[in-house]
């Protein structure tokens, strides 16, 4: 079973790395190749050497995917603490209607969204732009849950006697919470990188030019070419750019694993 799901995974990434060493003809070809007959590097020689910022897009990106995880790490475990140890009049209902947001599509906040952004001027300098590009993620009801349900696990007892000892509610939370979250804390930075890394059609709404597009909203465009009045899409060159784009996610990945794997089985093994 697990091998299946290994490889019912695996396979698009697959399909799309090998995709990148075609020819346009080759990858359209029915029945397809699984392995390249005669590859090439005509793709990712054209991904390199066109006139698109390329390496731009990756800074963009960069950029835009850490001030996420930095953000959303702070408002979530800033949140995540208050509904877990802080009860209050309406604390369950204010958190049940914080969940059903997650049930929202990105589509129906996209106007309200931008409208906010243009009132704010956000975008009309490079700052505000990738302040802009992170607006839609910082308040992660995922992240908050997450914080919220490992807080809701800590003794009492041992914030108390904190208390009795002279520490300030900022110190309970920065001495004694904040440590304890720190595997929480990496696997919701792991996911939360991951998400704003893929974010596409945000991006493309606030993006000015293309100096400002991150990695998914370029290779969306350079695999455009005009020919005989119509747009056609060079699927190779595609596949190429998006083998790039993925391949810093795979390294990140590869990086902080242990981090990821220690988060997410936190706590489910006691005693």
């Amino acid at each position: 079973m697990l091998i299946i799901l290994a490889v019912t995974f695996l396979l698009p990434l697959y399909w799309m790395f090998t995709g990148s060493f075609k020819l346009q003809t080759v990858t359209m070809a029915v029945p397809p190749e699984l392995f390249p007959s005669h590859p090439t590097l005509e793709n990712w020689s054209q991904l390199f050497s066109g006139p698109w910022p390329i390496w731009r897009w990756v800074f963009n990106s960069v950029v835009v995917s850490l001030l996420t995880v930095v953000l959303v790490l702070i408002v979530s475990a800033l949140t995540g603490y208050g509904f877990g140890k802080k009860k209050f009049p309406g604390s369950n209902v204010l958190f049940v209607i914080l969940l059903s947001t997650m049930f929202l599509p990105n589509q129906v906040i996209l106007i309200p969204l931008f409208l906010l952004v243009r009132a704010f001027h956000l975008t009309s300098t490079t700052g505000g732009t990738y302040f802009a590009m992170a607006m839609p993620m910082i308040a992660s009801p995922f992240g908050i849950f997450l914080i919220k349900q490992f807080c809701s696990t800590i003794p009492d007892e041992l914030i108390d006697a904190a208390r009795i000892d002279g520490a300030s509610e900022w110190d309970v939370f920065y001495r004694i919470v904040l440590p304890l979250l720190k595997p929480v804390l990496a696997a919701l930075a792991i996911f939360t990188f991951n998400q704003a890394w893929n974010y596409f059609m945000w991006q493309m709404v606030i993006a000015q030019n293309k100096f400002q597009y991150t990695i998914p909203v370029g290779v969306s465009i350079i695999s455009r070419t005009p020919a005989s009045g119509k747009m056609l899409t060079d699927i190779g060159l595609t596949m190429a750019g998006g083998s790039f784009g993925a391949l810093f996610m795979i390294v990140f990945f590869i990086a902080f694993q242990q981090y990821f794997i220690k988060g997410i089985t936190f706590g489910a093994v006691k005693g």
